[in-house]
């Protein structure tokens, strides 16, 4: 899709903007919270680029290498992100656990500042342009695109906040305490970080596992299903619905007996119309099979 291409591009320019912005400034100064902020910049950019290369990859129509469609190539693509800056986040935790063992880091909060200032107006502004032209889009890889500037944003607000306190604690004579804000500031984004990419993952890995769709979602089709069952007098009904992706994948399976209202091919295909039409509020690409049966071994 043209929306969800654009929007990741302009993720990987932001990407590529704070990522030497942070790590620059970082240097610079001799700063792990800023240092850790670009590193997560720069890995956003590359993360970003892998995203444009695998949509644009899954929205190409090749009916005759996947039959089924390249759905499941959303979700890993997920694993993989969230994988990436779950390590991120461990590697900068302990990092900094060991820096803070060693005497702490003192900073020069008063250029700190400087940064931390640009770094949270830039990347809250860059997380609300990217959730507001994703809102029609019904993409887990810009789902998670967007997490990202939402994490980037909360960590570069915590070095704005963490600065400030440094600048403080000096004002007041506690300079021993303000070398430890730097590492400290890590610490906790990473450790505040961890919850994100481990709830995605989790479900990513539902979705791989075609793991039944949400409970809405479940209890709609469901419904439907029942009230088809019950005005053509069939003898059973087994549905079966999953997410995976922007996918809906939907299977439904009939037994019909001697006394169904089932009696031909436009019957059946009727029904399948109806099952569609009521479906169609789903905000995902529907897969979708529904199958009669007699015998109900075929069904399961």
């Amino acid at each position: 899709m043209k929306a969800e291409n654009k929007i990741l591009k302009f993720s990987a320019i932001g990407g590529l903007f704070f990522a030497v912005l942070g790590i620059a400034w970082g240097w610079a100064i001799h700063s792990e919270m800023i240092a850790f902020d670009g590193l997560y910049s720069f890995i956003s950019l590359g993360l970003a680029v892998f995203a444009i290369i695998t949509t644009n990859f899954i929205n190409k129509s090749d009916f005759k290498n996947y039959p089924f469609g390249k759905a499941t190539l959303e979700p890993m693509l997920v694993i993989i992100k969230s994988l990436v800056l779950l390590i991120m986040c461990v590697i900068t935790m302990l990092s900094s656990i060991k820096q803070v063992l060693n005497g702490g880091n003192d900073v020069e909060a008063g250029f700190a500042l400087g940064y931390a200032l640009i770094s949270s107006v830039g990347c809250t502004a860059v997380y609300l342009y990217m959730r507001r032209a994703s809102k029609n889009l019904n993409s887990e890889i810009v789902k998670v695109e967007s997490s990202q500037w939402l994490m980037d944003s909360m960590l570069s607000v915590g070095v704005l906040v963490g600065f400030l306190i440094s600048i403080i604690l000096k004002y007041i004579g506690l300079e021993n305490l303000a070398s430890y804000v730097d590492p400290g500031m890590v610490i906790l984004s990473s450790t505040i970080f961890l919850k994100m990419p481990i709830t995605s993952i989790m479900e990513a890995f539902k979705e791989i596992t075609n793991s039944t769709a949400d409970d809405q979602i479940n209890y709609d089709i469901n419904l439907l299903v029942k009230e088809i069952e019950e005005e053509y007098n069939l003898e059973e009904s087994i549905a079966r619905v999953a997410k995976v992706g922007r996918e809906l994948r939907i299977e439904i399976d009939f037994i019909v007996s001697k006394d169904s209202k089932i009696k031909s091919i436009e019957d059946m295909d009727k029904v399948r119309e109806i099952i569609d039409k009521n479906t169609n509020h789903f905000d995902l690409k529907k897969w979708m099979n529904v199958s009669f049966t007699k015998n109900k071994k075929w069904a399961i």
